[in-house]
């Protein structure tokens, strides 16, 4: 059994499991605990654990090889797995490969409610970060046919209408949750959705700020890949 670090409060000495660890900030405990249940279990579901530790920990490189391992196992059948993979990448100033990672998640069989909405709000990223015109009119053109012509957009769905001027601040703030874990997963994407769309007006001082409230709301946004990414691009200010 793995023991709990000196810092952590564990009166009962029960032995927590690895998102428990995560959400205690225990991240390289986490780690090491996800190796030995995917030693024991060989399940997927470990590994992918074991990638938001290390993303918490910032060692990106090893998510990025990690990311890969994931994608051979599952035969890249989750977009989720390239999502991840790209932000490995773009962290590691690595855009174009990220790019393409995300690109290639489009072919992936399973995806968001959205159909795969949440992929292309990280290539619409890309496109404004690089100001790749061509990229963009071309991701434009994918959310809006994802998302269709209804106006009572659904979540994610709802992320894409933003960007796309379909849905004002209000209305994506009013599409929120009320059941609290949900709330602090749409919130921060939310938060970084408003950042890009700042980014895309050359807003920079906004663009920082809606980052920061994007990774702003605790352990259950941990959840969100667009967290690491909002993370991500602040060390990168930082430095």
């Amino acid at each position: 059994m793995i023991r709990q670090m000196e810092n952590s409060y564990n009166p009962r000495n029960e032995k927590l499991d690895v998102w428990e660890l995560i959400e205690n900030g225990n991240f390289e405990e986490a780690a090491f605990q996800a190796d030995i249940e995917f030693q024991d279990t060989q399940s997927v579901l470990s590994l992918r654990n074991k990638l938001y530790a290390l993303f918490l920990m910032g060692k990106y490189f090893a998510c990025q090889e990690l990311s890969n391992k994931i994608i051979e196992i599952r035969k890249g059948e989750t977009d989720s797995d390239f999502s991840f993979l790209g932000i490995a990448y773009w962290l590691l100033s690595r855009e174009k490969e990220a790019i393409a990672a995300w690109k290639m998640g489009e072919k992936s069989k399973y995806t968001d409610a959205a159909g795969g909405v949440e992929l292309q709000i990280f290539l619409f990223f890309a496109a404004v970060k690089t100001s790749d015109q061509k990229m963009k009119i071309t991701v434009v053109k994918r959310i809006k046919r994802l998302i269709g012509l209804k106006k009572a957009f659904g979540y994610p769905a709802i992320l894409g209408a933003y960007l796309l001027g379909e849905v004002n601040k209000i209305d994506l703030l009013s599409s929120v949750s009320n059941v609290d874990i949900l709330r602090e997963r749409q919130l921060c994407q939310i938060g970084f959705v408003f950042a890009i769309k700042d980014l895309e007006m050359n807003n920079i001082e906004l663009y920082n700020d809606n980052l920061k409230t994007s990774i702003s709301y605790g352990s259950k946004s941990y959840l969100e890949q667009m967290y690491y990414l909002a993370k991500g691009e602040l060390d990168k200010i930082k430095q």
